[in-house]
């Protein structure tokens, strides 16, 4: 009888335990989130367990979790695009502010005439005065068919402007002589100025010859 006895007792501390262990496992699913939640929200002992847990916490929450780091894949190529674009904006900045330094010269400015030297001036100024003796004085009957040298004696002052102090010519004619100092005087010369060892203006005296022909 005693067996008997200690039997029936050892069975019911062990359904005991089991039952403590299983409220306890229960416990632990409920408010661990992988039990589902049901319209009654009563959980017996002789439920299935399997069929209540949520299987699908595990899945749903990767999505957000890869949503979220595409959120901030998006964030920081946002950051790096605005950054590219306003580095880009810089460097073109920076371009264009080194090209405007070495190219500053050129661009948008008219573009400076090479000065003429005096040679060069005294030619252009005797092919002129020559035509205009053809066309006037060399018409006169003052002047016979002949091919005259002329040299003109002149003074350059300090701002280029030249005066001619006297004419000569080869054959000798006063008149053309005349006509041509005429003409000078009434459309005068202007050339570059002569600088000393200082680079200072100075006045000086200088002759030019030129040649002329009547036919």
């Amino acid at each position: 009888m005693k067996n008997v006895m200690l039997i029936i007792f050892l069975i019911g501390a062990f359904n005991v335990q089991a039952q403590v262990k299983e409220k306890q496992s229960l416990k632990d699913l409920l408010y661990g989130g992988k039990l589902k939640k049901d319209s009654s929200g009563v959980i017996r002992s002789t439920d299935d367990l399997s069929k209540k847990i949520d299987t699908s916490t595990k899945k749903e929450t990767q999505p957000v979790e890869t949503a979220r780091a595409a959120t901030n894949a998006q964030d920081k190529n946002a950051v790096i695009s605005k950054t590219d674009v306003n580095t880009n904006v810089t460097g073109s900045g920076a371009d264009t502010t080194a090209a405007g330094v070495d190219g500053g010269a050129t661009v948008g400015a008219p573009a400076t005439k090479p000065v003429k030297t005096n040679t060069r001036l005294w030619k252009e100024y005797t092919d002129s005065l020559v035509k205009t003796l053809q066309d006037e004085a060399l018409k006169s009957k003052q002047i016979k068919k002949n091919t005259y040298y002329l040299m003109v004696d002149y003074e350059i002052e300090t701002d280029g402007q030249i005066t001619v102090t006297n004419v000569t010519s080869t054959p000798e004619n006063a008149f053309l002589q005349a006509q041509v100092k005429q003409i000078m005087d009434s459309t005068p010369l202007r050339l570059n100025p002569v600088t000393d060892s200082n680079n200072q203006a100075k006045k000086v005296k200088r002759k030019q010859q030129f040649t002329i022909t009547k036919e």
